[in-house]
């Protein structure tokens, strides 16, 4: 555990002139033993390394490993890594974009009824936030700032690569409020999370009725994406060999879903990690002082 908190602190020291600004760095201490007085053989710590492309993630990845290498040694243990998940950079496509967007303000905005927009407030005095409840407008449609300052990771990036993609969103955080918070969780499955549902899923109907009918915005669609993707080969950003965490579902599953398990392309059981440190030793004997 020592050399797990040993490699988040040094990088943390990355943020000061080893990390640009359109990078992101997180990290959690998954496993850190089990109380305080007894020593941890093994620890683990995980991180998202992000970045605005898949050679600048490389560059930070690799200095997140270095990271823990320099850990590992002063604290005379020894390191593995594996990656989780990986995915590109998303796409945009500004056709695409702009054709969703006259059916998002053509349908108009969410329509939250009064019991939403209360559950928003209360959230909202919870948290110390000022009483405004949702958004209730069409946000404006807005280019990509031209220096990439970051934001959220989704696989659905690589499928933009190789297929045009577009991207939505509908109001659902009380305004103020941030994601991955329980303030957020507890509207998804409630009255602001049932309107925004079908608000996105009109916006997202509307759109394929376009494309299904206009063939010149699909063509328009099309052509902006093979202009963007020339010169550029798609390859996954996972590893040769790669192998996603997975874990064993019950029997019942396995029955009702017809189902074996493990899958053709997992190793099953997983390689058990045992802890081989032997602890450092403190130098010879010291002679008695008389």
């Amino acid at each position: 555990m020592d050399a797990a908190v040993m490699m988040a602190t040094l990088s943390e020291f990355l943020r000061e002139e080893n990390l640009a600004p359109s990078g992101r760095l997180h990290w959690v201490i998954n496993n850190g033993g089990d109380i305080p007085n007894v020593t941890p053989e093994i620890a683990e710590i995980s991180y998202y390394v992000r970045e605005g492309s898949p050679a600048r993630v490389q560059v930070l990845l690799d200095k997140v490993i270095a990271v823990s290498e320099a850990a590992a040694k002063a604290s005379q243990t020894s390191v593995r890594h594996r990656i989780t998940a990986a995915c590109w950079n998303q796409l945009p496509s500004r056709a695409f974009a702009e054709l969703m967007y006259d059916n998002m303000r053509q349908l108009g905005p969410p329509e939250f009824a009064e019991e939403a927009q209360q559950l928003a407030r209360d959230l909202q005095e919870s948290l110390g936030l000022p009483q405004q409840g949702l958004h209730t407008e069409i946000a404006e449609l807005t280019p990509p700032n031209p220096v990439f300052m970051g934001g959220g990771s989704t696989d659905v990036a690589d499928i933009s690569w190789n297929v045009p993609t577009v991207s939505m969103g509908a109001a659902l955080a009380p305004i103020g409020s941030k994601l991955h918070t329980w303030a957020l969780t507890s509207c998804a499955a409630s009255a602001p999370g049932r309107a925004t549902v079908i608000a996105a899923a009109r916006y997202l109907t509307a759109t394929a009725i376009d494309l299904l009918t206009q063939p010149e915005q699909l063509k328009a669609i099309k052509d902006e994406f093979k202009r963007r993707t020339q010169g550029v080969t798609w390859r996954t950003a996972l590893p040769d060999g790669y192998e996603p965490p997975m874990y064993e579902p019950p029997e019942w599953f396995l029955e009702r879903t017809g189902q074996t398990w493990p899958p053709d392309n997992i190793t099953w059981p997983p390689q058990r990690v045992v802890s081989q440190e032997k602890f450092s030793s403190l130098g010879p004997e010291l002679p008695p002082q008389w």
